[in-house]
């Protein structure tokens, strides 16, 4: 037997017993779901993976391959994992972000540190109420041996041109100025951190990106995620759901009305209801067909803070003064919106808001 083939057997077998990472998969509405189960980390070996480790640049790969794929409308992932290296993180996030289609997570158990990063990204975070949510932060560990080296009577010597070369090489312990610089080095990436965050979730407040972590369902108060699902059937019904109930509103309004199933489903200012054409004003009227127009031209708008993003949360912070999606004349209950793509809680609310007084 040849080695490549003896060890691709060997391989084989370890698959079978350690690779418990789902394959990506369409479903019949058309989701691409993709399966993120373990520790993130960049150019990992085989062992790695086998023993529970995600490659990001795997990651990365499958959303290639499913936007390739015509069946595609919209990407899930099914996330669990507590976060992983710097490196490879923000690029994962940023190709999160720029997918172009809807996009929907959901943490059944974990989301947190470089996992929330990068899937932060997607239009829609949904998470069981118990699971784990956050750790938004950035941890660096370095052990010093200094102290241990002058007791036993050990002395390093260190010859280096370049004063903060290799800090702490050998455990030599740091400078003040090696600390100051690896200290400001991690300030740096916490922001960064915070800043890719707030730009799909950006009712979130700073306060509440320090390194805590959060259940589920308060992390959903803090608007860190945009809702609650129990399992990820729920999330995957809800995320495909909107796009099936506005297409059947839209045919039993051409049944009724014989009107075209898009200016049903989304109306023209001069099409809506008289009572409430009423109580708009002539700027909310432009307004309506405005948004309506760029709908028509460029597709949904998403629900992130991006330049196609409808800045929207799914919990309203102007409840008290009635800005809620349900008030809108976008909505279309039980879970949609005329021209904003995804799930819709109603009690939600965007930038793009059209409310009567």
């Amino acid at each position: 037997m040849k080695y490549a083939e003896k060890y691709g057997v060997v391989d084989g077998v370890l698959d079978m017993f350690f690779n418990q990472q789902q394959k990506p998969y369409v479903t019949a509405m058309g989701t691409a779901v993709i399966p993120v189960a373990g520790s993130l980390g960049l150019g990992l070996t085989k062992f790695e993976k086998l023993t529970g480790g995600v490659d990001m640049a795997d990651v990365g790969n499958a959303i290639d391959e499913m936007l390739a794929n015509p069946a595609v409308k919209r990407i899930a992932f099914q996330v669990n994992s507590p976060g992983g290296t710097v490196l490879g993180t923000p690029e994962l996030a940023d190709k999160v972000y720029n997918i172009g289609l809807p996009t929907m997570t959901y943490a059944r158990e974990l989301i947190a540190s470089g996992a929330y990063y990068a899937f932060s990204q997607t239009s829609q975070l949904l998470a069981a109420p118990s699971a784990y949510v956050g750790s938004i932060g950035v941890i660096m560990v370095d052990e010093s041996y200094a102290e241990y080296y002058n007791q036993i009577g050990l002395k390093m010597e260190i010859f280096r041109a370049g004063k903060y070369k290799a800090a702490n090489v050998g455990g030599e312990g740091y400078t003040d100025e090696m600390r100051a610089m690896e200290q400001a080095r991690i300030d740096s990436m916490h922001e960064q951190f915070k800043q890719t965050v707030l730009r799909t979730r950006s009712f979130a407040d700073r306060a509440d990106m320090e390194g805590q972590v959060y259940p589920g369902a308060v992390a959903a108060q803090k608007n860190l995620i945009t809702g609650l699902a129990n399992t990820f059937e729920e999330a995957l019904a809800m995320f495909e759901g909107s796009d099936v109930q506005a297409v059947k509103r839209g045919a039993m309004a051409v049944k009724k009305s014989g009107k075209s199933a898009k200016a049903m489903v989304k109306p023209l200012a001069s099409e809506l209801e008289d009572e409430v054409l009423d109580l708009l004003t002539p700027r909310q009227k432009e307004m309506v067909d405005g948004y309506l127009e760029v709908e028509e031209l460029f597709g949904p708008f998403d629900q992130s803070t991006g330049p196609d993003g409808s800045h929207y949360v799914a919990a309203s912070p102007f409840t008290a003064e009635g800005l809620l999606c349900q008030n809108c004349v976008f909505y279309r209950g039980p879970r949609g919106c005329g021209i904003v793509s995804g799930d819709i809680d109603p009690n939600g609310i965007c930038k793009l808001w059209v409310i009567p007084q």
